[in-house]
This record gives structure tokens, C-alpha cells and sequence, in this order.
């Protein structure tokens, strides 16, 4: 079983990219939008990876952190949620879907593809009680309440958004909500046109 690539970038697709070896093997590999998003400049990579077997056939889905893998291979053990599904919801950000499961927010995973409102509650009431999601929870009560301070970064985004005529609350709302692991400025500017509505 495979389950960690690392080298060069040889090839890059919405959805999957291919990974050169130091052993000069490629292996293409199925990728979320978000991780694609996140390596488009990238040459080298390091990629958890899950290996998935079959009568029929091999497929290797990469995640940039062993949280996300790990979710991944939760959201694919609920009922009618598949591979590709799966990667859809990890679009959502890993912190925001394990606030989302604590509150029950089913409306927050109906913005990913291909899951409706059944399919998102199946998601929690699947999810919740697992203690791999309970020891991840990080929820914020200050965001939750939507009482955040704004940072240079933030400001400077909040300025750019409004000069392209988006509503001055819909920003504060999607930055309260912002994943802590989203630090650079156009991450954070690509999340809120993202996440805006």
C-alpha cells in the first residue's frame, strides 16, 4: 500500500496531479480543488496518500496534511457519499467541518458539490459521535458569534472586497469563519469571494 509521495510535480489538473518519484516512478494521484488551488506554484510536493484498492481497479487520492486523509476516509464510510464527494466537502476547510458537525450546521455542507441536505445530515449524524472528530474540534465562540477583530490583512482585504461592490457584513460574516490555517492574503481573498453570498 501506498501512503506518502513525495518529489516533483510533474503534471497538474483540476482534480489531480502527478507525482514524479526520486525513484523516477510517476503516480497520478486524485486531488481536491482547494489542494489544488494551494500548489499551483508549486514544483515539489509532499502528499499523504490513500490507497484505494478494488477488484477492478487502484486509485491514490493526496491530502497536504494527515487530518484531511483521515477525513476523507470518514467522509467515505457514510452512505452515499463517494470519492469524489468526499474531496468536495474537504473544499469546505477541515476546521470549519468539524464546527460544522459539533453545531449541525447542514446547510454548511450542502455548498459542496453533490451533497444535499439528506446527504449532509447523514454526514453528522455519522460523524459527530466519532472520537476522531471530537478531538479535533476547535471552535472559537468569539467567530462563532461572528465578534471578530479585524487585522491589517483582514482590513485590507475588507477594503478590496467593498471597492468590488461586496457587501460590508457578508465580509465580516465569511472572515469570522475563516480556517485558521489560512494565513496568506490571496488564500484569504480567494476563500471570501469563495465563501461569500
Amino acid at each position: 500500500m501506498i501512503s506518502f509521495l513525495s518529489w516533483k510535480i510533474i503534471d497538474l489538473d483540476i482534480g489531480k496531479c502527478s507525482i514524479l518519484t526520486n525513484c523516477w516512478i510517476g503516480y497520478e494521484v486524485n486531488i481536491n480543488e482547494l489542494t489544488h488551488s494551494k500548489i499551483l506554484l508549486w514544483d515539489e510536493i509532499d502528499l499523504y496518500i490513500y490507497h484505494n484498492i478494488t477488484e477492478n481497479s487502484q486509485s491514490l487520492y493526496g491530502f497536504l496534511d494527515k487530518q484531511e486523509k483521515l477525513l476523507f476516509i470518514e467522509f467515505t464510510k457514510v452512505s452515499w457519499v463517494w470519492w469524489r464527494s468526499a474531496l468536495n466537502l474537504l473544499d469546505l476547510w477541515s476546521s470549519n467541518i468539524f464546527n460544522a458537525i459539533k453545531i449541525e450546521d447542514t446547510n454548511f455542507f450542502s455548498q459542496a458539490k453533490w451533497i444535499w441536505k439528506k446527504t449532509a445530515e447523514k454526514v453528522i449524524l455519522e460523524l459527530k459521535d466519532k472520537d476522531f472528530i471530537k478531538n479535533n474540534l476547535h471552535i472559537n465562540s468569539s467567530n462563532i458569534e461572528n465578534n471578530i477583530i479585524l487585522n491589517d490583512t483582514d482590513k485590507q482585504i475588507k477594503s478590496s472586497l467593498i471597492n468590488m461592490w461586496y457587501d460590508s457584513h457578508k465580509i465580516d460574516e465569511v472572515l469570522s469563519r475563516l480556517p485558521k490555517e489560512i494565513k496568506e492574503m490571496w488564500e484569504i481573498l480567494q476563500y471570501v469571494i469563495k465563501n461569500i453570498r
